[in-house]
């Protein structure tokens, strides 16, 4: 077995240990707290409903409806077992906004009573004449519902179990941002899908609910006057570099690896999945990955470790990236081609490195 496929092999056995190492990075952990927009466009929280009234603010409404009393705060519910639906009209766009609510299950806590409550962004239709017309409210893959036991997204399924929904409150949260349609639940982002529709309003309906079953209140929609930044390569220590051959993005040991260790830091997760993306958005024939060490110890050491690391940060691309495992070749290169001066601690730090060769 020539060395290439020998690490390849290691990298197998290793890759579990790989993965466990500091902890899984995904868009859960990574983005964990719902940021709301700070331009308010439309905002309620009934306070000014009387007990007993149809809420104001809205602009279409079906079945029974009224403003309730519960915690000492007001709140939208069905006034039958037939549940209902409201519609606001409002201009939100396709991108850079959020929408949030509350919602409370069950407030009386009876046994067996169940609860289904949608949310939906209304993304077909501007013309004031199709605004009663079903085919208006736009597509159902973006519907956010609320079911007995579980929270899910239509395009996706279960987003979220619930197990005791009694009487829980919840803080249930959308925010659009870089065409990301993003689901929060009590602050945590649950889920991510691609979105690329103008938002014209939005709808809330509740079915097989029984009469005061199921609150809504805090109602905010805003946009946000600031851009999301993506996580840019050079943010997170990843040089880039454009060549003859493609492109070379060097990223250095203390974004990757402790000291004399070849298993990925968490911080190496982050900074490789935005290699992952500069990989997609640049089609390669072939992507050479190579390891560099100082020149501190023995060659045969160095030259180990160097491919070690190369093979690690591939495995990671491969298996966690989904980039076609056809394309690499894993190089070691030791202590050779040095880019800083050996003889101080800051050259030898910029000289432990893994460089990802993109040849178009």
């Amino acid at each position: 077995m020539n060395a290439k496929k020998l690490w390849r092999a290691l990298g197998m056995l290793l890759l579990p240990a790989l993965l466990a190492g500091g902890g899984l990075v995904t868009g859960k952990t990574k983005y964990t707290k719902f940021e709301p927009g700070d331009e308010v466009l439309f905002e309620t929280d009934f306070r000014d409903c009387p007990v007993g009234e149809f809420p104001e603010g809205f602009d279409k409404f079906e079945k029974g409806i009224e403003c309730v009393k519960y915690d000492d705060h007001i709140w939208i519910a069905p006034s039958t077992d037939n549940g209902m639906r409201i519609w606001k009209k409002l201009e939100i766009g396709d991108d850079d906004f959020s929408i949030e609510y509350d919602l409370v299950i069950n407030p009386e806590g009876k046994k067996g009573q169940s609860a289904k409550v949608k949310f939906r962004p209304l993304t077909k239709g501007k013309n004031e004449k199709e605004w009663d017309k079903e085919e208006y409210f736009g597509n159902e893959d973006f519907d956010v519902v609320f079911y007995a036991d579980r929270l899910e997204l239509r395009k996706v399924g279960r987003i979220l179990n619930v197990p005791h929904p009694k009487e829980k409150r919840m803080h249930i949260a959308i925010q659009v941002r870089r065409h990301q349609y993003r689901v929060f639940a009590d602050g945590k982002r649950l889920v991510s899908i691609p979105f690329h529709k103008t938002v014209h309003g939005f709808e809330f309906q509740m079915w097989d609910t029984p009469a005061y079953g199921a609150l809504i209140s805090n109602i905010r929609v805003a946009r946000y006057t600031k851009k999301e930044a993506k996580p840019t390569p050079e943010k997170l220590g990843i040089g880039v570099r454009k060549t003859k051959e493609g492109m070379k993005l060097t990223v250095p040991e203390k974004v990757l690896f402790d000291f004399n260790k070849f298993i990925l830091k968490p911080e190496a997760k982050e900074a490789l999945s935005v290699v992952g993306d500069i990989i997609r958005e640049n089609p390669a024939k072939k992507l050479i990955v190579t390891g560099y060490t100082d020149n501190v110890g023995s060659d045969a050491y160095n030259l180990k470790l160097s491919l070690q690391r190369a093979q690690s940060v591939a495995d990671y691309l491969i298996y966690c990236e989904k980039v076609d495992p056809k394309l690499f070749e894993i190089v070691g290169k030791g202590k050779a081609d040095p880019i800083a001066d050996n003889a101080t601690e800051a050259g030898r730090a910029k000289n432990r490195r893994v460089e990802i060769r993109i040849v178009k």
